[in-house]
């Protein structure tokens, strides 16, 4: 008797991200909402990272300049949350996304200061969670891609006069890494490295050798 596993293809999921699509869906109405209502942030002031204020650091993730910025951010968001999301759980992803924005934010005023607006930070500790418990999950370039990465934002960061808040990248994927650390020594989720379905794939010798005793 032959046994079939079919290998997991990418971008597929156990279940729907229902969490990481209802965090896609707030950020665009509250997008449109800014530009229609208040184009100049002058009502939502309030809510723009500037100094320390708990609506500025819970506040300027959901804020965006441009629509290119805004569109950036969630293709970024829905490839990694994809994944992420099933594994936390819809409401373990919302509050890690929460959370990881905001560690952000708090590194953000710490090395830089300037006002700032926009979800990148809190997408990079997705991708921080997403590096740590969906490893497998990357090709053999991708965490040589991703460490690039992490060292050219963090010279830029460090040695300043750029636009965009680099410091703020790296608070929230280092945040991202230590919280995903967290959630598996206290055995909240699993990585991809116990996920059953992948160890049957990468270790079909077992199953077939069961399927072979079968009569």
């Amino acid at each position: 008797m032959h046994v079939h596993v079919r290998p997991l293809l990418p971008f597929r999921s156990p279940q729907e991200p229902l969490g990481n699509y209802a965090i896609m869906m707030v950020t665009a109405c509250i997008f449109a909402v800014q530009m229609i209502l208040d184009p100049g942030a002058h009502y939502l002031s309030s809510l723009i990272l500037d100094k320390w204020s708990m609506p500025g650091l819970l506040g300027h993730m959901w804020l965006h300049m441009t629509a290119v910025h805004l569109v950036g951010n969630l293709v970024f968001l829905w490839i990694f949350g994809h994944y992420v999301c099933p594994r936390l759980g819809g409401a373990k992803y919302v509050l890690a996304y929460v959370g990881t924005g905001i560690a952000a934010g708090f590194i953000h005023l710490l090395y830089d200061g300037r006002p700032v607006i926009g979800a990148s930070g809190a997408i990079m500790g997705i991708l921080g969670v997403y590096v740590v418990i969906c490893f497998r999950q990357l090709s053999s370039l991708g965490p040589w891609l991703i460490l690039a990465w992490f060292l050219a934002t963090l010279g830029a960061g460090m040695l300043g006069h750029f636009p965009a808040a680099y410091m703020a990248h790296i608070g929230g994927f280092l945040s991202g890494m230590v919280l995903a650390f967290c959630l598996l020594v206290f055995r909240i989720v699993d990585s991809d490295r116990t996920d059953p379905a992948l160890q049957a794939m990468l270790n079909p010798g077992p199953a077939k050798a069961q399927a072979a005793a079968l009569p």
